[in-house]
């Protein structure tokens, strides 16, 4: 997520009934902002404009319920909702719905530039926050597959001048936020670092020396430090950067042209400029700040073939997958993001989502929010990336697979535990 916003890092959304845990707080202008705050719905946004891929008519009315969801009337009813939001101006984004290798929907709402009016195409590239933690774990399985390590490894053998406290850790207890490790991006200091160019080590000198929040594998607590360490491990054992390693072993395999780790400072038109809200734009970043909890730009294009790719074992053997996406820990008392979570494996949030399985991640990174999820069972896909903080990138996002899926969902809560996501 991104983690901050106004400039701190979170995820949020804007119109549903529940405040998310975003990964990271937003920091406005001079103060932080609460994510306890119930979702504020979006006002619309002037100069407003939808760019289609492929162009489609807009229904004048909603289709009848009970309609057989053929991959036609499902793409009618994307469109009339979305048509609906994108008329009030709520809805700033690039969104793309697929059922199996089928593109139902992908269109650009809203602006990427609001001083230069620059739409918001499929092709706009934005900041994904904590949907970077999907490729870091991946980065982890493909060491593993080639015999570099195994996830079940003791942290310090990775790690010089290993703290006493972490003697114990495993690496899977960093993929699943079983660790204890707190999370630095909740320290007081970070809102004044956040501009500041540092290197993985000085990140993790960061807390290093922090006793553990609690003890290791007794429960779940997002952390982004768990993600930070596993890039630099990902370093250490490949031998490469984590940007180098991620571009050869998983962008550049897949054919994700569009996927990378950001630039401080991204240009118009391919790369959206982020919004906390019309206008107001977030302070600076340094993108190495979020590193490889954070730090990854894309496209819904692009996460699409991911996300295929995924389903379809492109990367690593299928029982390396089931690993990933297997309930590696239950989420506590009213979920880890939403209420309806079961729970948490490799860079991953697993839900019921009326009765369907639901893998998805959240990402939250000043001025732009993500979400990209899969329904495995049905091959259904919806990614919503945004770059206005107003945009109700969560209820949208749950709306949209409710239509898919031709199913009503209960009204989600979004878990309040947490400064960021």
């Amino acid at each position: 997520r991104r983690f901050p916003s106004v400039s701190h890092h979170h995820f949020a959304s804007c119109g549903v009934s529940a405040a998310p845990h975003s990964p990271w707080r937003r920091w406005g202008r001079l103060a932080l902002l609460s994510l306890a705050l119930t979702l504020v719905a979006c006002q619309p946004v002037a100069g407003t404009t939808a760019t289609d891929q492929p162009s489609r008519s807009t229904p004048s009315v909603s289709p009848p319920p009970g309609t057989p969801l053929t991959d036609a009337v499902t793409t009618q009813r994307l469109d009339h909702y979305l048509s609906g939001i994108n008329a009030s101006g709520n809805v700033t984004a690039s969104i793309l719905v697929a059922r199996g290798s089928t593109i139902l929907l992908s269109k650009g709402y809203g602006l990427a530039s609001e001083e230069q009016h620059i739409a918001n195409t499929p092709q706009t590239r934005f900041r994904i926050g904590s949907i970077t933690k999907q490729f870091t774990a991946m980065a982890l399985l493909l060491l593993q597959q080639r015999g570099k390590l195994n996830v079940h490894d003791r942290l310090c053998q990775y790690i010089t001048d290993c703290p006493a406290a972490w003697s114990s850790l495993t690496l899977q207890q960093l993929l699943t936020h079983t660790s204890g490790i707190p999370d630095y991006t909740n320290f007081g200091d970070f809102p004044s670092l956040i501009g500041t160019a540092v290197t993985p080590t000085g990140l993790i000198d960061r807390f290093k020396a922090r006793p553990l929040s609690f003890t290791p594998g007794s429960r779940w607590s997002y952390s982004n430090s768990n993600y930070v360490v596993l890039g630099s491990i990902i370093e250490r054992v490949s031998g490469q950067s984590y940007a180098d390693f991620l571009t050869q072993n998983i962008f550049q395999p897949l054919g994700l042209h569009d996927t990378g780790y950001d630039s401080d400072t991204p240009a118009l038109p391919t790369h959206a400029d982020g919004y906390l809200g019309p206008g107001n734009h977030p302070v600076f970043i340094a993108m190495s700040e979020f590193y490889a909890a954070g730090a990854l730009y894309s496209t819904v294009g692009d996460l699409f073939t991911w996300d295929r790719a995924l389903l379809t074992g492109r990367l690593v053997p299928t029982a390396a997958l089931a690993e990933m996406f297997a309930i590696q820990t239950p989420c506590p008392s009213g979920g880890c993001l939403m209420s309806n979570d079961l729970g948490y494996g490799y860079g991953w949030f697993i839900a019921d989502q009326s009765g369907h399985r639901y893998d998805y991640h959240w990402g939250r990174i000043d001025g732009f929010l993500a979400s990209n999820g899969i329904y495995p069972q049905d091959g259904v896909i919806v990614i919503v990336l945004s770059n206005l903080e107003t945009t109700n990138t969560w209820g949208i996002s749950v709306k949209l697979g409710d239509i898919a899926l031709g199913t009503t969902s209960t009204r989600n809560k979004f878990a309040k535990r947490g400064r960021r996501r």
